[in-house]
């Protein structure tokens, strides 16, 4: 079959953020335009949408910044891992299709997140692919379980987890340890009725598991599954694998 792109093929090439949002030169232009034509037909609201367009603009712009320093932390940590420059790190990355791919949803994942150890974690994964081959398999599991982690999943999967040792840098490692229902987990994180499908992501994540989440009815002798709220949750090894992870790049990071 011939892969070659057609002509009529749609170019889905994504774009720049600021192209996105009508912030390019371009979509500067018709942004701008589009107000003046608002403003000529209705204008009173001529000035609330001169600023719209300009407080779009700002935004967009601010947006670009911060996800831009995103990436850049990735490339740095991956650098830091392998033991070469965030450019060398780059120039590495593209010279496969595997590892391109793999790049793409770390960095697309770090320009996203809010989870401040994510982006140095992200890397570290990709700095260890780049240092050896056989790890390309297992760190790419590890890129889909932090890209699928954000503040409030980390929040609730630490209250089962158990501080087992600091070391010397200051990064935390983490035991499995109290099973806790999850009523008591959106209690004490302060969530209450969000938790549920925080916990499914968690646990499709494979960082949690729901041990004995069937009991027995002695009245009439059949299994009975709790509702969401009752059932019981305990942080698996993978999950405790993960905060390491995360504590271990943040002090990393903060440390250079």
């Amino acid at each position: 079959m011939n892969w070659e792109k057609s002509s009529q093929e749609p170019d889905l090439a994504i774009q720049p953020l600021p192209d996105q949002l009508g912030l390019g030169p371009v979509g500067k232009g018709i942004s701008a335009a589009a107000g003046a034509a608002i403003g000529a037909a209705f204008p009173p609201i001529a000035i609330p949408v001169a600023g719209m367009v300009e407080a779009l603009h700002t935004f967009g712009g601010k947006l670009q910044e911060v996800q831009d320093k995103q990436i850049n932390r990735v490339a740095v940590a991956a650098g830091q891992k392998a033991g070469i420059s965030p450019e060398d790190v780059v120039r590495h990355l593209l010279e496969g299709e595997d590892l391109a791919l793999l790049a793409a949803e770390a960095m697309d994942a770090a320009r996203r997140t809010r989870l401040r150890e994510k982006p140095p974690a992200l890397g570290y994964a990709l700095g260890a692919m780049l240092s050896d081959d056989a790890l390309i398999d297992p760190e790419s599991v590890w890129i889909r379980i932090l890209s699928s982690v954000e503040p409030p999943h980390a929040r609730i999967l630490r209250l089962p987890l158990d501080h087992t040792a600091t070391h010397g840098s200051g990064s935390m490692l983490f035991g499995v340890g109290t099973i806790l229902k999850v009523s008591e987990i959106g209690d004490a994180a302060g969530l209450q009725e969000a938790v549920p499908p925080l916990i499914e992501d968690l646990t499709r994540a494979g960082l949690v598991m729901h041990p004995g989440s069937e009991a027995m009815n002695p009245e009439i002798g059949i299994y009975k599954v709790p509702d969401a709220f009752g059932q019981p949750v305990k942080a698996t090894t993978l999950g405790a694998q993960l905060f390491a992870r995360l504590s271990v790049a943040g002090v990393e990071e903060q440390s250079k």
